[in-house]
């Protein structure tokens, strides 16, 4: 991601180093989000704790995806806004694209598949399908869903990818296209959950939250630093309020709503980050960098993590919110540590292979 930015000098640097640290800091968050929120909501009540929870507060962290979403959007249009309508840099997009999420998404992959291997009784029904694993594998969207589950994610990303580069490629046409499948997302908010595939992944609620994004980098630069700062404690504001409504007082609102809510809100949040100046520690910007490696292991390393605790008898002398926080702990660490020796050099080697093979 830092690649994507262009190159600065002067006083630019740093407030694009503060920009980015800023953003980079909101993406650990959402991610230690989503683990907090799967350790509390199935991880301590299905194995460890038989029912019980760290309690309900927690289980809004699903929305760190939903901030996810809104980020992917702001970040494409704030990096290639220039790159509209040149065909050329179509093909380059893509090629970035994928060399970002397939490779170290395979890595985890065939380890999930391993372990599958390993201990049947914990893989999906589909597992031994030779077409779903080919789906899996490729992100393709199937209507048992992907073999490994926070992938559902990925695939609305590569969704929005192609299009995203249909802009580029046309920027009339793509543009066009872009514009109707979110209009055709807003029109079918009354019959989510209802459509059956493949409506139901192509007119997800959550597609409308790239367009928050997208929106979110044309307005940021009109926000002065104030402002902006104001956005970013207001964003947040809304945030927490609408988790803690619905998890700690109940609040009916249907999912797709939610979505939204959690969407607008993150929008506001991320203009902050981006132009509000706010100060980062350099271990959450870290920890930014690693989201998505902890977004992609902390599922299968969780799992295993819980054996482990299970057997030196963990559970009768934790807390559940003790449990919770060095579950938390442990598995963003695993993550970190997948980023720095796994991810980071398989990026640095698929990089300088197309270099080499360009200079070739």
């Amino acid at each position: 991601m830092t690649q994507a930015y262009p190159r600065l000098t002067g006083p630019a640097v740093a407030q694009a180093s503060v920009k980015l640290t800023g953003l980079q800091s909101g993406r650990a968050v959402a991610a230690i989000m989503v683990v907090v929120f799967h350790a509390n909501a199935y991880l301590l009540p299905a194995t460890l704790y038989d029912g019980v929870s760290a309690g309900q507060v927690f289980n809004f962290g699903y929305a760190g995806v939903e901030f996810f979403f809104v980020l992917s959007g702001f970040i494409m249009l704030l990096v290639h806004r220039q790159d509209f309508g040149k065909p050329a840099k179509a093909l380059i997009f893509i090629r970035k694209r994928i060399l970002r999420i397939y490779p170290i998404y395979w890595v985890v992959m065939c380890a999930l598949i391993v372990l599958y291997l390993l201990v049947p009784d914990t893989s999906p029904d589909h597992m031994r399908d030779p077409v779903a694993l080919l789906a899996s594998l490729a992100l393709w969207p199937m209507p048992d869903g992907p073999m490994m589950q926070v992938a559902w994610t990925l695939q609305h990303e590569m969704a929005f990818y192609l299009v995203f580069a249909l802009i580029l490629l046309n920027q009339t046409v793509g543009g066009a296209i872009f514009l109707v499948w979110m209009a055709a997302c807003v029109l079918a908010l009354p019959a989510h959950g209802t459509t059956g595939y493949p409506l139901d992944f192509l007119l997800k609620p959550h597609n409308i939250l790239f367009l928050l994004g997208l929106v979110a980098a044309l307005a940021h630069r009109h926000f002065s630093p104030a402002a902006a700062r104001a956005a970013f404690w207001g964003g947040t504001a809304a945030f927490l309020g609408l988790g803690l409504s619905e998890t700690v007082f109940d609040l009916a609102l249907m999912q797709a709503l939610l979505t939204l809510g959690y969407g607008i809100a993150a929008a506001t949040i991320i203009i902050g980050l981006a132009q509000g100046n706010l100060p980062a520690p350099a271990w959450l910007s870290f920890l930014g960098d690693a989201s998505y490696a902890v977004y992609l292991v902390h599922l299968p390393a969780m799992k295993i993590l819980a054996v482990g605790l299970q057997y030196i008898g963990a559970p009768e002398f934790l807390s559940p919110l003790i449990m919770l926080i060095v579950i938390t702990l442990a598995v963003t660490g695993i993550g970190a540590a997948v980023h720095v020796f796994i991810e980071k050099p398989l990026i640095r080697a698929l990089a300088g292979r197309r270099r080499t093979g360009h200079a070739a």
